[in-house]
This record gives C-alpha cells, structure tokens and sequence, in this order.
C-alpha cells in the first residue's frame, strides 16, 4: 500500500511540471486546453482510501492554480472529480476485473470500460472547470467542454497506449 503513495506523489511534481509549462501554453487552435494530469487521478486504484483520493485531488488541483495563475478553479474540480470517482466507477466498470490495489488502466478493464469511465470523469471536471472560469453557460462554452474533454481523453489514451507497450 505505502508504494502505492510513493508512487503517485512522485508522480505529482512531475504532471503539474507538464502540465504548466508545456500543456497550458500550447493551446490548441487557440481555444482547446487538454489536462494530461487528470490520468493520475484516473488511475488512482479502486481501494485507495478516500481520504488519500481528496486530499491527492486537492493537492493536484492547487498546484496547478498556482502555477498557473488560478483562483482554485482546478483544485474544486479535481476535488469533485475525486468525489464523484467510486460513483463513476461502479457504473463503468465491471465488477470482479480489478485487484483491491490495482491500477486504473485500459488493459485491466477494457478499452471501452476505461473510455467511458474516463470520459464521464473529464466531462464532470471540465464542465465544473469552464463554468467556474466563466461563470455562464453559453454554446461556446459548451463547446469548449466538450473538445476539451474529447482532446484530453485522447492524450489519455496516447498514454495509455505508450506505458502498455513499454510492459
């Protein structure tokens, strides 16, 4: 269990390193944004106790609004999105697949369990993200959200794909 924590905390400097510095200044058609760092909460195993999910999601989150300038916009959403995770996941994934601590992944559940289970959970955050931003809701927006998501879900499976052909 405690390699589990070592695990993602190691991780977390350096996806809020990506994130900042090279994601959030390479907008895509200068109205997409894609948040590559929502796969380390994603791929939080199942059994992971709530209480390390918040507080990761939190941290996750603030780092993020730190560096980039925000006024907790990312920190509510990845709160939320830890939140909402055991929900989503009971719903998308199938029951008996994954061990206590296994990691979230596309082999392990399958690849349209984890695309849904995926794009549920993106779709939650950055619907919750741009409408804080925003503070309305207009076609633009929902615009935003929605090739928001489906970019960061594709950058997520990228991913994906790459650490399962490097096993």
């Amino acid at each position: 269990m405690n390699k589990h924590y070592i695990k993602y905390l190691s991780l977390l400097p350096l996806f809020v390193l990506l994130q900042v510095l090279v994601l959030n200044e390479v907008l895509f058609f200068s109205y997409l944004n894609p948040y590559l760092y929502l796969a380390l909460i994603l791929s939080l195993p199942l059994k992971i106790p709530k209480w390390f999910l918040l507080v990761y999601a939190f941290f996750l989150g603030f780092f993020i609004d730190l560096f980039s300038g925000s006024l907790g916009f990312h920190s509510t959403a990845t709160v939320l999105l830890a939140f909402v995770k055991p929900a989503i996941s009971r719903i998308s994934i199938p029951h008996n697949i994954l061990g206590d601590y296994d990691k979230i992944s596309m082999p392990k559940i399958g690849s349209k369990s984890f695309i849904t289970y995926a794009f549920l959970l993106i779709i939650i955050h950055n619907t919750v993200l741009f409408s804080l931003e925003h503070l309305s809701f207009s076609f633009s927006i929902f615009a935003k959200i929605v090739s928001s998501s489906i970019l960061t879900l594709v950058l997520i499976l990228i991913m994906e794909l790459f650490q399962n052909k490097k096993k």
